[in-house]
């Protein structure tokens, strides 16, 4: 069965009050955007524009900062993730939320998952409603950081969590991938379904509804869905040989 994939948290920052801010982070908001969309260059266009709009309190600029880790992280960039982590870390004020996500993510750079975790759970005791910590602690319990932290029924819990609190095809994802690791595939089918009227030509989608089916008692329908994708994407055809050799 795949692992969960990663998914990312952004941070659509809070409304602030004066002339610079509300622009930074109009700014910022939008990079938020295109980051979603995988439009890396306009993602850092934006990030840079907002942290170019004069002074703007510690919070909105470590947030941006956040922002532009995640950026690079996901260019696979580790370097420059880290140094804007760092300096997210070192302009969050200490023992707030921020201070303790950054130093989380920091951590989670850096591949110290005892302090990444440590921090998170910290975050989550100042804001306990912030879908970016449930999405990061998701990730690590799915086991994207090695198995000796994986624990499927953490990752679900935490995975859930981010999905009620929004809805995002990623997180969507995360979650059905979340139900089929602990062989609950019932649960998958809707979400599998709703990601698929999101995104049909993503034929992944196509065929983990199709293992979703076979594995809830509908074999017949589950490997024409597998079918219909392997025929489209040579991953998941891949896939589908891999299951029919066990």
């Amino acid at each position: 069965m795949k692992t969960v994939f990663i998914f990312i948290s952004f941070l659509l920052l809070v409304a602030c009050s004066n002339k610079n801010a509300e622009l930074a982070k109009k700014h910022n908001d939008e990079g938020v955007l295109f980051l979603d969309k995988e439009e890396y260059g306009k993602a850092s266009e934006s990030f840079y524009t907002a942290l170019g709009q004069g002074k703007i309190n510690a919070e909105l600029e470590a947030g941006i900062l956040r922002n532009l880790s995640l950026l690079h992280s996901f260019q696979d960039h580790k370097d420059s993730a880290l140094m804007y982590a760092e300096k997210a870390m070192n302009k969050a004020e200490k023992d707030t939320y921020y201070y303790f996500l950054t130093k989380a993510e920091f951590a989670l750079l850096n591949e110290n998952m005892e302090v990444a975790i440590s921090n998170f759970e910290k975050a989550k005791g100042e804001k306990p409603d912030e879908m970016a910590i449930y999405n990061s602690l998701g990730m690590i319990y799915s086991g994207n950081y090695g198995v000796k932290f994986e624990d499927q029924q953490k990752a679900l819990v935490n995975n859930k969590k981010a999905y009620q609190l929004s809805q995002r095809e990623p997180l969507a994802d995360a979650l059905a991938t979340s139900y089929m690791n602990v062989n609950n595939y019932k649960e998958s089918i809707p979400l599998w379904e709703s990601l698929i009227k999101q995104n049909p030509s993503k034929m992944d989608y196509h065929f983990q509804l199709g293992v979703a089916l076979f594995f809830s008692g509908q074999q017949e329908k589950g490997e024409e869905k597998m079918e219909y994708a392997a025929e489209r994407d040579e991953n998941c055809r891949h896939m589908l040989d891999e299951m029919i050799a066990e």
